[in-house]
């Protein structure tokens, strides 16, 4: 957090009780960094103003950058919550090195069309696999209602 600007200071100690005023500022603060022009509300009085926070934010980086975040762990504010941040902040800090022109390991700067082409092809393989199974189990269920449909009517 250090490394991309943040003003506190952050230590694994601040996490060893729950600290949920820290997780709510460290996401705020994250969220402005992603999208300054997110407007989001900081009131977390109550625990439905938190759960509303922790909503607007996960639903914020799953639209804008396809992350999933847990917002059971967040909620926690513990030291599972600081794995939760560091999801944010890693690829926030992997962006700015990209945008800085330093890169850590020159492996990774493969040919971004061979590698969109593999996201596509394991995506697709992926929903493929899904469409079947799902037509599997509505086969079976179909297989089945004859004899539930007997059973119903008894």
């Amino acid at each position: 957090m250090k490394s991309l600007g943040y003003p506190r200071m952050i230590s694994l100690d601040n996490f060893r009780t729950p600290n949920f005023e820290l997780v709510a500022d460290c996401l705020h603060w994250l969220i402005q960094r992603f999208y300054p022009e997110c407007s989001i509300s900081d009131d977390i009085s109550t625990e439905a103003d938190r759960v509303s926070f922790l909503q607007s934010i996960a639903q914020i980086m799953l639209t804008k950058a396809r992350m999933k975040l847990n917002l059971k762990k967040l909620y926690a504010a513990d030291g599972s919550a600081v794995r939760e941040l560091l999801k944010l902040a890693a690829l926030l800090y992997k962006a700015t090195q990209t945008a800085t022109g330093i890169d850590e390991d020159p492996s990774e700067v493969a040919d971004p069309a061979a590698t969109l082409k593999l996201l596509d092809a394991s995506a697709a393989t992926a929903a493929a696999a899904e469409v079947a199974r799902a037509g599997v189990a509505l086969h079976d269920g179909l297989m089945a209602e004859s004899q539930l449909r007997e059973a119903r009517a008894r």
